[in-house]
């Protein structure tokens, strides 16, 4: 990992808004009003980051993820989609600790980290998503291409499109 810039909270926004609008898809058969919550989530989160700066408030980022949060914490834990309702809950805390921690990364890739760790497993500890997924870090991959792996490990085998931003 090194310095989030604002590229990459733009890339990380598109892909976590992604994942939500297949996640969206895939429950339309069983549940159309819960899809289109997810759809309009999936695309408040694109619609927040897309134009990120760093510095920008985080008002909206903030805003967005929470809703976003509180349509997947409607999702029950036993739900056939749910390892990737958890990565996806995952993904949104990570979002936004980078984004609220922009500010005092230094480029020092394992400071960085572990601030980022720290501040994302503090976002959202009442939901009954929190600490039910793990997004596994290589250092081959960008935090994105992390979530963007474990997504798209578990989306085929449950009809869900894989994500790729």
């Amino acid at each position: 990992m090194c310095k989030v810039t604002a590229s990459m909270i733009i890339a990380d926004g598109a892909a976590v808004g992604q994942a939500l609008e297949n996640l969206a898809v895939a429950i339309q058969p069983t549940d159309s009003a819960l899809a289109s919550q997810l759809k309009s989530a999936g695309a408040a989160v694109v619609a927040a980051t897309e134009n990120w700066k760093s510095g920008d408030t985080l008002t909206l980022v903030e805003d967005a993820e929470q809703a976003a949060i509180a349509v997947l914490n409607l999702i029950p834990v036993t739900a056939p989609y749910a390892a990737l309702v958890a990565i996806a809950f995952t993904a949104l805390n990570l979002l936004i600790a980078n984004a609220q921690t922009q500010n005092v990364q230094t480029g020092n890739m394992i400071a960085d980290a572990h601030v980022l760790l720290s501040h994302a497993n503090t976002q959202n500890t009442d939901s009954p998503w929190h600490g039910k997924a793990v997004i596994k870090h290589s250092i081959l991959r960008t935090p994105r291409k992390d979530f963007e792996h474990a997504w798209n490990e578990k989306a085929p085998a449950l009809g869900v499109a894989t994500v790729t931003v």
